[in-house]
C-alpha cells in the first residue's frame, strides 16, 4: 500500500464552465482496461491507493475522482447525484478511454449507479462493495449501527440540522489529529478493526481523510444530503452487469441496503460475504477486480 502511495499519477481536467473535477491514477498505466472509482464518504480519490499492486497485477487502470467538494475537485452549490456521470465523461474523453468499468465503494454507490445508469454505451459493466442503498425504501437502515442510524434519522426529519451535525463532525476530524480513527474504532464492526489497525491501512485512511476534507466541509454536507436524497429511479435504469458485494457482519452500513439494490438493478448478482464488515474490500481485492479484467 506505501508502494500504490508513492506511485500514484494525479490530473486536473476543467469544464466548460470553469469547474475543476481532481482525479488519480493507480495499477496498469496503458489505460487498456479502465475503472472508475467512487470513493466512500467522506473520503477522495486518494481512497483507491489500496488498489495499485493487485490492479497493476491485473493489468488494470483505475481511476479515482473527488466528488465536488472534496480534495481538488470543486464544490458547487445545485449539485445532482448525475452530475458524477458527466465528469467522469470528462475524464475519460480527457484520456481518451472509450469504455470502463465503473466500482462504487460504500457512500460512493449512488454516483456509480448513476453513472452506470447514464453512460449505458461506455459502462461495461458496474460492481458495489459495501454500498449504501436508496434510504427512502422501507428497512433501509435495519441493522445499522445506532450511531449511524440516528445520523441519518436526523437528515432524514431534520433536513439542514442533520447536515450541520455531519458538517461539525467532519470538522473535528479535520483539525483534531486522531478524531476520524476513534470515530472508526467506535461504530465498525467488530470484522472490521483488524483491517483499520494496520500500520498500511491506517496510513492510507488517515491521507485520504486528510486530503478529503482539506478545502472544508461544504462537500461533505452535500454529499450526505444527497445521500439521504430519493434516487431510486436510478437503479432500474442499469442494464449493465452488475456485481453486489457486501459483509454479512457490516452495521456501518447494513446488509438490508445491499439487498434492496440488489432486488432494484435487474439482473444483478448479489455475493453475501461470510464474516465480512464494512472495510472488507482491503482483502478482497483481486476477486473483486477480477470481475474487470
Amino acid at each position: 500500500m506505501t508502494e500504490a502511495v508513492v506511485r500514484e499519477h494525479e490530473g486536473v481536467v476543467t469544464h466548460p464552465n470553469g469547474r475543476r473535477v481532481q482525479y488519480g491514477v493507480v495499477g496498469a498505466r496503458d489505460f487498456a482496461n479502465v475503472i472508475f472509482y467512487s470513493h466512500g464518504f467522506p473520503a477522495c480519490r486518494l481512497e483507491a491507493s489500496i488498489a495499485h499492486g493487485v490492479a497493476r497485477d491485473l493489468g488494470l487502470t483505475v481511476i479515482a475522482l473527488d466528488r465536488p467538494g472534496f480534495g481538488g475537485s470543486d464544490w458547487y452549490k445545485t449539485r445532482r447525484i448525475e452530475d458524477w456521470s458527466e465528469d467522469v465523461r470528462l475524464v475519460a474523453d480527457t484520456l481518451g478511454v472509450s469504455s470502463f468499468g465503473v466500482l462504487g465503494v460504500s457512500g460512493g454507490t449512488p454516483t456509480a449507479v448513476a453513472t452506470a445508469a447514464l453512460l449505458t454505451g461506455r459502462v461495461s459493466q458496474l460492481a458495489v462493495v459495501s454500498g449504501v442503498g436508496p434510504m427512502h425504501e422501507p428497512g433501509a437502515l435495519e441493522g445499522m449501527h445506532w450511531v449511524n442510524k440516528g445520523l441519518l434519522k436526523t437528515g432524514q426529519y431534520f433536513g439542514t440540522l442533520g447536515e450541520l451535525v455531519v458538517g461539525a463532525i467532519a470538522v473535528l476530524w479535520r483539525t483534531v489529529p486522531g478524531a476520524a480513527e476513534v470515530w472508526f474504532s467506535s461504530v465498525l464492526p467488530a470484522a472490521d478493526r483488524s483491517i483499520v489497525t494496520r500500520s498500511e491501512v491506517g496510513i492510507v485512511l488517515a491521507r485520504n481523510i486528510k486530503e478529503a476534507l482539506r478545502p472544508g466541509v461544504r462537500g461533505v454536507m452535500t454529499d450526505f444530503s444527497l445521500l439521504l436524497s430519493d434516487w431510486r429511479e436510478l437503479p432500474s435504469k442499469v442494464v449493465v452487469p452488475t456485481t453486489i458485494w457486501h459483509g454479512d457482519e457490516d452495521t456501518y452500513v447494513p446488509l438490508s441496503m445491499a439487498k434492496i439494490l440488489h432486488k432494484m438493478i435487474p439482473q444483478s448478482r448479489f455475493e453475501q460475504v461470510k464474516g465480512g464488515g464494512h472495510f472488507m474490500i482491503v482483502d478482497r481485492l483481486r476477486p473483486v477486480l477480477e470481475l474487470f479484467a
